[in-house]
């Protein structure tokens, strides 16, 4: 009688990776479907095979046509944003000149003329007006000392309130010397990081995933040779049962069928079944039955 071979543990990895792989695939093809919105569409192509066999898949996502549309457009105003920013940084303009600005007096004196003189320059204008007429009402006319003299003070008095203003002006001076010296860095920036829309997005839905248990193989083959043992074991069991038996109805008598009973129960139970010697009510102890050898027996 054959007893069962254990698994061979190589060929039952090699089955079992066999069907993880499987398993592997049927769940992969699972989940990459095809999807598609008004946004646009993400598609999955088979594109080669791994060494395992194994497939590879290339995933693939366009626009629709209007949002293909505006990513164009995104791409075009970055791309000219981009130039307009590195023109301006080649310009040397303000923060771009290499140099720092300067908020001295005599550096910002430009600036503080050109503010008092388009705030004032309308008064003193109407003020010289004023002047001449009340000299040509008093009979001084130009060219004589009276008219000279008077024109001078007047001039003076104007000239103080240039100069008082540009003292109470200096720091709107120095800040807008400042604005301008870093009006390039801003725009810059603004170019590089603020005037771009927004990227579209294909909206695509989120994928749900779909598990595919693999099949236990090894625990089924451990399974099966377990079983296969047990088997064995109860048949083994029942033949040296039913050998004990017969042994202790040969020898007959109490001793034979204590022996019997002793050699069935010893070797049955070392193969998982029992039997005991036919001590009474067995076709060996018939009263009928005689061994010349032995005599009756039973």
């Amino acid at each position: 009688m054959n007893t069962p071979k254990p698994p061979d543990p190589v060929a039952t990895a090699n089955t079992q990776q066999q069907y993880n792989l499987n398993a592997a695939k049927t769940q992969q093809e699972l989940n990459q479907y095809n999807q598609s919105n008004p946004f646009g569409s993400t598609t999955y192509t088979q594109t080669g095979t791994n060494a395992d066999g194994t497939p590879q898949y290339t995933v693939n996502t366009a626009f629709s046509a209007p949002e293909q549309k505006l990513f164009e457009g995104y791409t075009k105003n970055q791309q000219g944003a981009q130039d307009a920013a590195a023109r301006l940084m080649a310009s040397g303009q303000g923060a771009f000149s290499g140099t720092g600005p300067d908020l001295s007096y005599n550096g910002t004196a430009a600036s503080l003329d050109a503010l008092n003189r388009a705030r004032l320059d309308p008064q003193w204008s109407q003020a010289t007006d004023q002047q001449e007429s009340k000299l040509a009402a008093q009979g001084i006319t130009p060219g004589t000392p009276a008219y000279d003299n008077a024109m001078r003070v007047f001039n003076q008095g104007k000239n103080d309130a240039y100069n008082s203003a540009n003292l109470a002006d200096y720091q709107t001076a120095a800040n807008a010397a400042l604005a301008q010296y870093n009006s390039p860095l801003a725009s810059y920036q603004t170019l590089m990081n603020g005037t771009a829309p927004t990227n579209p997005t294909t909206g695509n839905v989120s994928t749900p995933t779909t598990n595919v248990a693999s099949t236990n193989y090894a625990g089924l083959a451990e399974q099966n040779y377990q079983q296969q043992v047990a088997q064995n074991n109860a048949m083994m069991g029942g033949i040296f049962g039913t050998l004990g038996t017969v042994g202790g109805a040969v020898l007959g008598g109490p001793m034979g069928a204590s022996l019997g009973g002793s050699l069935g129960s010893s070797m049955g139970g070392l193969f998982g079944g029992g039997g005991g010697g036919l001590a009474s009510g067995s076709a060996f102890n018939s009263p009928n039955m005689n061994s010349s050898y032995y005599g009756p027996l039973n």
